[in-house]
């Protein structure tokens, strides 16, 4: 393998002219397919009604739908570096709509529980999208692209809460995996129309050599590493006080219903509208001032959500800062790593986001302990340590881009 050392950072020879339309049809694809991945959130209650189950059973749902995300993530994103996409998308696409008819037609948990692991398996088709849109974006607008698609995801994850819920409770969750699969297959055909044709691949290499190759990848790459270190740590300080703010918001002082806790969620969407400006900023500027900002911003905020256990206006200024501090932060690590790694975007998104979604969870549980040991403090202060770990990691990363990244990516 060629180290990056050895290497700047260079557009693939199979990239070819993008239709105007399309990283706009990539983001709406991206929000609709993700969005697959939380709509049993939203619809548990329902699920213990209809099903006949407990709400610890029917919370197996959504346990299954993240593993065959994860799992996804890990065993089929990979084969964006060794196959032609357009077809490689298809499959995803078409998959993702039988499993999603298969929830919806699903008489009990079992079978529910099974189609939500194959819906979450098969949708990970936003983590083939982002590193196609920084390959065909054009030169100079690598990041603001990445930021465009990013908005479409973060707008899916939360309209999938709000929007599903709210079907859910007119027409029932069944209609609501029939709407999942119509949307996906709309946004899905349109997206592959438009996706360019590839050449077929001269070069590739065995499915197994593939995924061997992807802790290599990350022994090999300093940039890799950095960049997941540097979002695993961030991720990690937000989902820690994310899992956590329901139990706040829902007692005193606040005493908030769930589903008027749930609609701070959509303070969420902060970070979607801060998304272009940093995607932008970083075309200009670089990847590192931008994370830097994002990780001084979570730090703020665990202290705005500390002071927030009493007053209102610091907690939802807490949210809106931690929200677009993850935006930037995303953005900004993934333009770094497929700057440096032009003819392997696609495995090195898949050991990012791994990274990324293995700190969520261990940080999710930690602020459970946290709380359970030392309340709500306990929990904005391990925010604050993660932000502390991920500024830590920044005087590596300045220095490696000041050896091996020319100024105007870096």
């Amino acid at each position: 393998m060629t180290s990056v050392q050895e290497r700047r950072p260079t557009r693939p020879p199979t990239a070819t002219r993008a239709h105007p339309r399309l990283f706009a049809v990539m983001a709406v694809c991206s929000g609709v397919t993700v969005a697959n991945v939380y709509l049993a959130q939203p619809l548990l209650t329902l699920f213990t009604r209809d099903l006949g189950i407990s709400p610890s059973s029917a919370g197996l749902v959504v346990t299954c739908a993240q593993f065959g995300y994860a799992a996804g993530i890990s065993f089929l994103v990979p084969l964006g570096d060794v196959r032609r996409r357009r077809p490689l998308l298809a499959a995803m696409l078409s998959a993702t709509v039988i499993a999603l008819l298969l929830a919806a037609a699903a008489p009990g948990l079992a079978p529910l529980a099974a189609a939500a692991a194959l819906v979450g398996g098969f949708t990970v088709v936003p983590q083939v999208l982002v590193p196609l849109a920084a390959e065909l974006a054009p030169e100079g607008r690598r990041a603001s692209v990445v930021a465009a698609v990013q908005i479409g995801l973060m707008t899916g994850i939360i309209g999938s809460r709000v929007i599903g819920g709210a079907v859910g409770e007119v027409l029932g969750w069944r209609a609501v995996y029939v709407l999942a699969a119509v949307l996906t297959a709309a946004s899905g055909l349109l997206t592959v129309a438009l996706v360019p044709r590839e050449p077929a691949r001269t070069r590739t290499i065995g499915y197994g050599r593939l995924l061997a190759s992807l802790p290599r990848l990350l022994r090999a790459e300093p940039a890799l590493r950095h960049a997941s270190l540097l979002h695993a740590t961030l991720f990690g300080a937000y989902n820690a006080t994310w899992t956590s703010l329901v139990l706040v918001l829902t007692r005193e002082p606040y005493h908030f219903s769930t589903a008027t806790a749930g609609l701070f969620g959509l303070l969420g969407l902060a970070g979607a509208v801060a998304a272009p400006w940093a995607g932008r900023f970083i075309d200009r500027r670089g990847a590192l001032p931008i994370i830097t900002a994002a990780l001084l911003l979570t730090l703020a905020s665990a202290g705005a959500y500390a002071l927030g256990r009493s007053t209102p206006l610091l907690m939802v200024t807490a949210i809106i800062a931690v929200s677009v501090a993850v935006q930037w932060s995303q953005i900004a690590n993934q333009a770094r790593i497929f700057a440096y790694l032009p003819e392997a975007r696609s495995r090195a998104n898949t050991v990012y986001m791994g990274a990324v979604f293995l700190s969520g969870a261990i940080c999710a549980a930690l602020a459970g302990a946290c709380y359970a040991a030392f309340g709500w403090p306990g929990v904005c202060t391990l925010q604050a340590l993660l932000a502390v770990a991920g500024l830590a990691v920044l005087p590596f990363a300045r220095r490696h881009d000041h050896r091996h990244l020319p100024a105007t990516t870096a």
